[in-house]
């Protein structure tokens, strides 16, 4: 029975004030920390938000504060009020690992989103494993679920743009069905207030009921990609480039750019993932017991990200897929 406070990441941006927009990928990690903590018996009273972009200034009480998604230089040094429980970390660069290596090698092994994070700190000589995004950890749709015949491509900005050569090559009956979903909201203040932060709360809540019921969703995001294969959901993640962000997630499903669109293979299935997220769950409660993590639990994440090569795209095939099953007949 845990009696001090566990802490999830919110997302305000207060250093970021020029910010037009808040990622609605952002508030999905809050949501998904904060199923994961109920699922490991935090009672609700216990569970409060931290703001990832206000670290440094925290003034709360003592709080263990689950470390996921990414952090850049501004957020540390971190106030002796916080104890971080690193899960799904990653750092923006190698200088947050560089400029903070004492509190690293107090809490290794650092649990990290990626394995180029999992690198940098290898070159460090910090310990450090791969258990992929926070949100790997969601619950898996039931068989009873009501999955409409539509399919979602969901987008955003940057380098998570919808690309056109993506729309040129989308089957016709995917796209003539499909709804689109921007998983960027306009925002007219920063940092964000409660009620802002409510509001984009309850707008990640919408879009996870969209993609819950999707029959296949397409994106270019880390933040849409990670949580449907999750919740068994077929995905395609095509999108300009690869990054470092993605040397996780990779090693579960192929990450097409646009030499490859011609590639893809429409007839994706769901992937199921419930022995890595079994491991993922043990992992964060030995962490939140001041535990090591098992020795079973990161062989099973290390036999997922570590020793999986990253999944290459088929090669071309100029077959057409039918595709009738999975968007509906005309």
């Amino acid at each position: 029975m845990y009696t001090q406070k566990i802490g999830y990441l919110e997302f305000r941006y207060g250093a970021d004030p020029k910010r037009q927009t808040a990622n609605v990928g952002d508030s999905i990690q809050s949501i998904a920390v904060r199923r994961l903590l109920k699922r490991l018996a935090i009672d609700e009273a216990n569970i409060v938000g931290v703001d990832r972009d206000s670290l440094k200034q925290y003034a709360g009480p003592p709080v263990k504060l689950i470390m996921n998604g990414c952090f850049n230089e501004r957020c540390f040094p971190l106030p002796s009020q916080i104890t971080p429980i690193f899960f799904g970390f990653n750092a923006e660069s190698e200088s947050v690992i560089t400029k903070n290596k004492e509190l690293f090698k107090r809490h290794q092994p650092i649990g990290c989103r990626d394995n180029a994070t999992k690198q940098m700190f290898d070159r460090h000589r910090i310990t450090a494993y791969v258990t992929g995004c926070a949100t790997l950890t969601l619950d898996r749709r039931t068989e009873a679920a009501d999955i409409a015949a539509a399919p979602v491509i969901a987008f955003g900005a940057g380098s998570g743009v919808l690309q056109q050569k993506l729309l040129e090559i989308i089957p016709k009956p995917l796209l003539e069905h499909a709804r689109l979903i921007y998983q960027r909201e306009p925002v007219r203040e920063i940092p964000l207030s409660d009620d802002s932060v409510g509001k984009m709360n309850t707008l990640a809540h919408t879009y996870l009921d969209v993609y819950t019921k999707a029959s296949v969703v397409v994106t270019p995001l880390l933040h849409v990609a990670s949580p449907c294969v999750a919740m068994g959901i077929p995905v395609v993640l095509a999108r300009r480039d690869r990054d470092d962000r993605f040397t996780a997630i990779d090693r579960l499903l192929p990450v097409y750019t646009p030499t490859e669109f011609s590639s893809i293979d429409w007839r994706v299935r769901p992937l199921d993932i419930e022995p890595l997220k079994s491991a993922m769950l043990n992992v964060a409660r030995h962490l939140l017991d001041d535990l090591k993590p098992a020795d079973d639990d990161l062989a099973t994440l290390s036999k997922c990200y570590a020793s999986r090569p990253v999944l290459q795209p088929p090669k071309t095939s100029k077959r057409r897929w039918r595709l009738r099953n999975l968007f509906g007949k005309r």
